[in-house]
């Protein structure tokens, strides 16, 4: 009898090992969603979306590669300087007694700084624009409000819910 129920335990725990590896397999080969819809915004993702959507030539990519370059160059001192002054906001939690003036002040900061980045990224959108002859423009307009509406929408569960409920 003891034997026989070593043999049932022994059936139960290979049932679960074959399982767990089972499991285990499709985990590690499963691929990440990643963005909605499979968009790539990537440094690679927009050269290849712009081509194959906006319908933009070597020479207009090659462009694109330019305007995109010097925007970064732009962009980098722009998002640090708006870092640094979100984390000295969120300092002002730590000080006692903060007054609403200095609140203000800090909050007023990262306005100015978050002004700065938007003035730069219209600015880049309306070069890349100038990049696309007639027939392009539109197709680039809707990819340019895809886009925002990406970067610009807040993080929310509902929010995420919704997107993934979107054909």
């Amino acid at each position: 009898m003891a034997i026989a129920k070593n043999k049932v335990l022994l059936i139960i725990v290979g049932v679960l090992l074959v399982v767990n590896l089972g499991v285990l397999l499709l985990f590690v080969n499963l691929k990440p969603a990643g963005r909605q819809g499979g968009r790539n915004w990537g440094r690679q993702g927009m050269t290849e979306i712009l081509e194959k959507r906006a319908g933009f030539s070597k020479q207009q990519l090659q462009a694109y590669q330019d305007l995109r370059n010097q925007h970064w160059k732009k962009m980098k001192p722009l998002l640090t300087d708006m870092r640094a002054a979100r984390d000295s906001f969120y300092r002002l939690l730590y000080v006692p007694e903060i007054t609403d003036s200095a609140l203000l002040h800090a909050a007023d900061g990262i306005a100015q700084r978050q002004k700065a980045i938007d003035l730069q990224t219209f600015r880049h959108f309306q070069q890349v624009r100038q990049l696309c002859d007639d027939n392009q423009r539109p197709k680039l307009d809707s990819l340019i409000r895809q886009f925002m509406s990406k970067s610009g929408a807040p993080f929310r569960r509902d929010n995420l819910r919704e997107r993934k409920e979107r054909p």
